[in-house]
């Protein structure tokens, strides 16, 4: 009897190392994503391509959700480390600013993540809702900064042309990299 608990005991440690593991080097995994997207970025921001406008922590979020099928805990990692690692490196967006994109980039991935992969809904429908979701809270929160005076910019400061075209581009890619990865 003490040999079969002392084996459910090592079994058990075992679990809990393999599952530490686990999330540490998935965790680990979202930061680097992140420190290698804001790379590109601060590297375009150096050559004068204003490649923020076409919302690459956008594009890195929805295709993490889809390829990693992360956690939650994931998620808000990548959500974080995408506009604060940024702002380090680059100054942009303001710190202020990285707060609300940080909230953004969460409520993306989670829904996202929940209508698609919990629920099994059509990736484009769950990207439709997540972006609504997004955005609403976004404009809202920005809104209310401006509003309070805390910063000093336009609501809406990227043509709203290229944010629908980005919107299009975005979700056709995410609907066909779905449907290649159901084949």
């Amino acid at each position: 009897m003490a040999v079969k608990n002392q084996n459910q005991s090592s079994i058990n440690k075992l679990n809990l190392y393999s599952f530490i593991y686990h999330h540490a080097t998935e965790y680990l995994l979202m930061i680097v994503i992140a420190v290698g997207m804001v790379g590109i970025t601060s590297g375009s921001h150096s050559i004068g391509f204003p490649l923020y406008k076409l919302n690459p922590m956008h594009w890195v979020v929805y295709f993490t959700v889809l390829l990693r099928k992360p956690s939650f805990g994931t998620i808000v990692i990548l959500a974080f480390a995408l506009p604060f690692t940024s702002n380090l490196l680059t100054g942009h967006p303001l710190l202020i600013k990285s707060v609300i994109v940080f909230i953004e980039l969460s409520i993306y991935g989670m829904i996202f993540f929940s209508l698609n992969k919990i629920l099994n809904m059509n990736p484009m429908l769950s990207y439709l809702i997540s972006q609504i979701a997004g955005h609403t809270v976004y404009y809202g929160l920005k809104f209310t900064i401006i509003w309070f005076g805390l910063i000093e910019s336009d609501l809406v400061s990227t043509s709203v042309i290229l944010q629908v075209v980005t919107f299009g581009f975005l979700g056709t890619a995410l609907y066909y990299t779905d449907k290649y990865l159901k084949t």
